[in-house]
């Protein structure tokens, strides 16, 4: 690894003066400049902005973080003892101490104390800028600078009393904070280019807008660039660290993306779990077990980072800290969005709780659906089994949606669907007794709509069959293009719903169930195998071959002639 001096350039001494280790760090990343500058712009938005939370309340901030890690991060020189101490500092340590070693936990309460003690929400945005910032600092020094001196807890930063008492969680809805006073900013394109929509954790940052185009231009610089690692390999360690940091947002984001480059969700939700896909070169997998041990300090880590282990896969050193940095940004950015309550920009196909915080650091063959919380509907189930027939109307209401949905992308038509639907709800009264729990009660109504839909749609075409087919029959991919990105050839939001829902419907039934109920009701790969009686490899077949029809159907919109696409852009 590049060795550590004990200054920071000229460039950098103004920005890094006051925290001694930032210097080193920077001196580690020497064969990344442009990561330095752009984490020197972010810090000095952060850190050096005055106007909102004071610079001695940030710097006590700082302090709790590098307790949590057990690093110096001490100031040079003793932190002001003059400033007002009016605040209460107490609650906003309890808060540092609890995001920084208990991202998972917080909820709208601890905002709320910060509230109560006289925060208000554009000091409060700071303050969860300040934690995530010292997250990525710390990550960095403990990867790059693995021998600087630690430094005791007691000596940097200790805990208010009542902090071992207050690691229980309530969960509540986000945002946490009215932060969306901005909506003109120029990073805004950036995302969409990039993400194809701007997330809500930078979203709900808007109070501050100049820290949210400094975060965009380290997104830039580490995430997108792709001088070093390639984009996908950074796109794993963002997934595989916000798995470890058990965030379902960014789980959800960047196992989307990935989709979006080409790799299949199934290898996505390998990474999560922990069990690389047998198609990853061994190399990388090398490369995401040892990120891992990066993640947050609450995750349970397998041990110290050891940069020789990926020297030994064949990774130069300028990769290895770009790799350190690129988790040290995902810690960051999971840090932000668990002290903002930043609400998922889809539904996700893996939601954590708080038991997650204390996985097992042993191997695990579990699926996702095995690691899934109780069937919330059981209880509900039970009630109308025993004669509560009023407590069917709470079914009706939790999954009406889907089953509308479902029956709407069967049918292809609304009114055939709402119809259908009130018929699903009635063989689902009539025949709940027979339901047994050996699957979720949403599988096995959503199977009972499947039924009904392809009934009618029978009815209506005698001679279309939903049953499998040999893996030859005749359709082939020809439009395989990749798919554009430039703003002058995409169509408006809207016109792209419609095509694709459009282009949906037309799909052959059988694809177009695997579909709307793989891609757009966001059911697991059992679920829908379930719901619709298959095996899992004949649902992986008939999906993908929906997906190439959808695909090859949408191409003309989307492909772009003569340039780059965006999928080539971003390998």
């Amino acid at each position: 690894m590049p060795s550590a001096g004990n200054a920071a350039s000229p460039a950098h001494s103004a920005s890094v003066e006051p925290y001694a280790f930032v210097a080193r760090v920077f001196a580690a990343q020497q064969a990344l400049p442009k990561a330095i500058q752009a984490e020197q712009r972010l810090i000095e938005a952060i850190a050096a902005q005055e106007g909102g939370l004071s610079r001695r309340h940030k710097d006590r901030l700082f302090r709790a973080v590098a307790s949590a890690w057990g690093h110096d991060c001490r100031r040079v020189t003793e932190p002001d003892t003059s400033c007002d101490e009016s605040r209460n500092d107490s609650a906003l340590l309890a808060f540092a101490q609890k995001l920084a070693r208990y991202a998972l936990l917080v909820s709208k309460h601890e905002v709320e104390a910060l509230q109560r003690a006289g925060f208000d929400d554009r000091e409060i945005l700071e303050t969860v800028q300040t934690i995530a910032l010292g997250q990525m600092l710390c990550t960095l020094a403990n990867a790059l600078c693995p021998d600087d001196e630690r430094q005791p807890g007691s000596e940097i930063a200790s805990a208010p009393s009542s902090f071992a008492a207050n690691v229980e969680y309530t969960e509540t809805p986000g945002p946490y904070l009215q932060t969306r006073a901005f909506t003109g900013s120029p990073t805004y394109p950036l995302f969409r280019q990039q993400f194809g929509f701007v997330p809500n954790v930078f979203a709900d940052q808007m109070l501050r807008p100049d820290v949210v185009e400094a975060e965009a231009e380290v997104l830039q610089q580490v995430l997108i660039g792709e001088d070093v690692l390639t984009r996908i390999q950074k796109e794993n360690i963002l997934l595989a660290i916000s798995a470890a940091n058990a965030s379902t947002y960014f789980v959800a984001v960047h196992g989307q993306i990935l989709t979006v480059l080409g790799l299949p969700n199934e290898d996505s939700d390998q990474v999560v779990q922990g069990e690389y896909p047998p198609t990853m070169p061994a190399a990388d997998v090398a490369l995401l077990k040892e990120i891992r041990k990066l993640a947050l300090p609450a995750a349970v880590s397998p041990g110290k980072f050891d940069p020789g282990a990926l020297q030994a896969h064949g990774f130069t050193e300028v990769q290895i800290v770009e790799a350190v940095t690129m988790a040290a940004l995902t810690n960051f950015l999971n840090t932000l969005q668990f002290g903002l309550g930043a609400t998922p920009d889809f539904p996700p196909r893996r939601i954590f709780h708080p038991k997650d915080l204390h996985r097992s650091a042993a191997p695990s063959r579990l699926t996702f659906d095995e690691t899934q919380p109780e069937d919330a509907d059981v209880p509900v189930v039970e009630r109308v089994q025993n004669g509560d027939r009023d407590a069917f109307e709470d079914l009706v209401r939790r999954h009406s949606r889907r089953v509308f949905s479902t029956l709407a992308g069967i049918l292809g038509s609304t009114d055939d669907a709402r119809d259908a639907t009130q018929e699903v709800f009635l063989k689902a009264f009539e025949n709940i007794s027979k339901f047994e729990g050996r699957s979720k009660f949403s599988t096995w109504l959503i199977s009972v709509a499947i039924n009904t839909g392809t009934d009618l749609l029978r009815q209506r075409r005698p001679s279309e069959s939903l049953d499998e087919v040999a893996d030859d029959e005749g359709f082939r991919p020809r439009q395989i293009q990749s798919w554009a990105e430039n703003p002058e050839q995409l169509l408006a939001t809207s016109e792209r719903t419609d095509l694709v829902r459009e282009a949906v419907l037309r799909l052959p039934p059988k694809y177009r169930t695997a579909v709307l109920l793989r891609d757009i009701n966001q059911l697991s790969t059992d679920e829908a195998a379930a719901a619709l009686g298959l095996s899992i490899p004949a649902l992986k077949a008939r999906l993908l071959r929906g997906r190439l029809m959808l695909r090859e159907s949408l191409a003309p919109h989307f492909i772009r002639s003569g340039n780059r696409s965006f999928n080539a852009q971003l390998r």
